[in-house]
């Protein structure tokens, strides 16, 4: 399926590992030009690297998000780079680690702050900073890459649970703002996925639980037995980054507000 993203300009935000990644990578292959984003040169560069190898069009910028003078950064370069943009993936944010010993009681108030810090309220400036133009334009993508753990309130990480609920929240206020102006704006809710930021933390799970010496074997169990999904595996990236670029695309005119669920039948 062609998704008629040629000629599109993307800034996705903590693209320069993961989800993030996958997501630019596909978009580029899809014809838009993309502009990584991270906080470490070197990853970021790397990825935008990656996708002119394959013959697409990207760009790098770093930026601390938590910054107050992050969007203004991002948009200049933006700007002098591709002349602004179509499409925002806000795909930057974070939680604390660990799996859940870190629960209400190993909270503290400054991790409330900078849990909502890196993933609500540096989504709405992103917002801020870019949607006017969008609607300028009268077309845009707005999506925020949220957590199926917004819905499901488990006792660990009530932090970034919440910031994530705020982030379906702002999506769906976000398209009725926007309502007739041709610009769109939709949440991604992922599960547990497999990349090179979670490698390390499902491994420990699946040995603490005894599910298996390899993750070949484990993986199975974790998914259905563990995590208690429809899907006897858990995600990859390139599952959500595909349905992140149907949603950026123009064939996805007639739908907003939504969050698409995205944890193997949780």
């Amino acid at each position: 399926m062609d998704l008629q993203l040629a000629g599109k300009r993307a800034l996705v935000t903590g693209s320069s590992s993961g989800i993030g990644a996958a997501i630019a990578q596909l978009l580029a292959r899809e014809g838009a030009t993309v502009v990584v984003h991270g906080r470490d040169p070197e990853r970021s560069s790397r990825v935008a690297d990656g996708i002119r190898q394959e013959g697409g069009r990207a760009h790098y910028v770093t930026a601390d998000l938590a910054s107050d003078t992050a969007p203004n950064t991002l948009r200049a370069f933006v700007d002098a780079s591709v002349g602004g943009i179509d499409i925002l993936v806000n795909n930057a944010g974070g939680r604390p680690a660990g799996w859940g010993r870190n629960g209400w009681l190993g909270q503290s108030a400054i991790t409330w702050l900078d849990t909502y810090t890196v993933n609500v309220l540096a989504t709405a400036r992103l917002i801020d900073t870019f949607t006017p133009a969008m609607v300028g334009l009268g077309w845009g993508r707005v999506i925020q890459i949220s957590s199926a753990i917004a819905l499901h309130q488990p006792p660990h990480f009530p932090d970034y649970q919440a910031a994530k609920a705020a982030e379906i929240n702002l999506t769906r206020s976000l398209s009725r703002a926007l309502a007739g102006s041709g610009v769109t704006s939709n949440a991604v809710s992922c599960g547990i996925i497999h990349s090179p930021g979670s490698q390390n933390e499902l491994q420990d799970i699946t040995r603490e639980l005894g599910l298996g010496d390899t993750w070949q074997s484990a993986e199975r169990k974790l998914g259905l037995e563990v995590f208690r999904q429809s899907v006897g595996s858990v995600g990859r990236a390139d599952d959500i980054a595909g349905a992140v670029a149907y949603l950026a695309s123009p064939r996805s005119d007639f739908i907003t507000g939504i969050n698409l669920v995205i944890d193997g039948g949780v």
